[in-house]
């Protein structure tokens, strides 16, 4: 069937339905009779299955949908407050970033002029490889990725399964109270995370 004479057919179902004319143009016009059911690519669209598609339909999954962003926009704006209280209680701590495992920002607190984008991307592949190494090695569960360069540390632990948290401190840094003070970052953020 031509496509122009299944969208009159549309057309012409849905001014039954809302009981309003629709706009139509002369193109699309035909004198044809709508079937009581129509076969569009072997599925059956009759005149009850096009009125479950009424905006009324639509206007009850919105408010859902609504709740559901405003419930994520609070969730990632605790995040966020976490960690800038994580970063800015600690001196030795410079920045901070909570990541997917895909490599995608939840939250940070990263110097200016650090890419967010390309610091979660390559903690994720860092933290992927190091899962690999310790597997290889035969080390079991990898706890922490610890990067030591002369300007100071990147260290990644695993949040969830899902997440991962990315510290970056000084070199001023010592490693003991850092790695406390993660832990106890991570205890803090993990809830906020489920």
């Amino acid at each position: 069937m031509p496509l122009g004479k299944i969208l009159n057919l549309l057309l012409v179902a849905l001014e039954r339905i809302s009981a309003k004319p629709a706009k139509v143009t002369d193109e699309l016009q035909t004198t044809e009779e709508l079937p009581s059911t129509i076969l569009v690519e072997n599925t059956k669209v009759g005149a009850a299955t096009i009125s479950n598609l009424s905006p009324s339909t639509e206007t009850s999954i919105f408010p859902q949908l609504e709740v559901f962003e405003e419930k994520n926009a609070i969730a990632v704006s605790k995040l966020q407050d976490e960690l800038h209280n994580f970063v800015s209680s600690n001196a030795e701590v410079e920045g901070a970033i909570i990541i997917t495992i895909d490599g995608l920002a939840l939250a940070s607190v990263l110097a200016p002029g650090m890419n967010e984008e390309l610091t979660a991307a390559m903690s994720a592949s860092m933290l992927s490889l190091g899962e690999r190494i310790g597997r290889e090695l035969d080390r079991g569960a990898i706890e922490r990725v610890v990067v030591e360069g002369e300007r100071g540390y990147g260290v990644l632990v695993n949040c969830t399964q899902k997440t991962i948290l990315l510290v970056l401190a000084s070199s001023a840094a010592k490693q003991g109270i850092l790695f406390l003070e993660i832990k106890q970052a991570v205890a803090e953020i993990t809830p906020l995370l489920k």
